[in-house]
């Protein structure tokens, strides 16, 4: 294992217990002190179609806020096949099926045409004040992320923010960052 992956690991582990400090109460509204940021700035008010996720428990939740949304912008959410993300559309009516991560993931086509997506909101486990993101360490986005000209905003918890992370070749830079307290581009 080279260097840079080491102190990936060991920023991981400490996000991951800092996160534990928290309550699901408390990080609920943390993602909405994160997402009220996400919805004033002018890049998510003339968006029409937007790549989001479906969180997981520790991260910035958005299906509430996807939901606030939902009779204005098209949302797609990402579904696991293999290494790669593939996106289907969300609606009310949508039907979900738990994937082998625990994520809710949509049933229904995949949407291909990347070239109308207009924003893509990227979780990540930290970030940095040079745009930088660190994911969980499985590339998934930052395979798909080069396949898109739409802009790319990461959001975060405070904790989640740094002034440097460990960076590898393949890491993906992020055009916006978003965190309680902070809106980077």
């Amino acid at each position: 294992m080279n260097k840079v992956q080491q102190e990936k690991d060991k920023l991981r582990k400490k996000i991951l217990t800092l996160k534990k400090g928290y309550t699901q109460d408390e990080l609920y509204y943390k993602s909405l002190e994160v997402l009220s940021i996400v919805e004033i700035t002018g890049i998510f008010q003339e968006a029409e179609k937007i790549f989001i996720y479906n969180n997981l428990k520790d991260e910035v939740h958005t299906l509430d806020f996807i939901r606030k949304w939902e009779q204005e912008k098209e949302f797609y959410l990402p579904v696991v096949d293999g290494d790669d993300l593939r996106f289907r559309r969300y609606s009310p009516s949508t039907g979900f099926q738990q994937s082998s991560y625990g994520i809710m993931e949509p049933i229904g086509e995949d949407f291909t045409d990347y070239n109308k997506v207009d924003l893509v909101i990227v979780p990540g486990m930290a970030f940095d004040r040079r745009m930088n993101r660190m994911g969980r360490g499985r590339g998934f986005y930052d395979r798909l992320l080069p396949k898109l000209k739409a802009p790319r905003m990461g959001v975060c918890f405070d904790f989640q923010l740094f002034d440097q992370i460990p960076i590898g070749e393949k890491d993906i830079k992020m055009d916006y960052i978003v965190s309680e307290n902070d809106f980077m581009w």
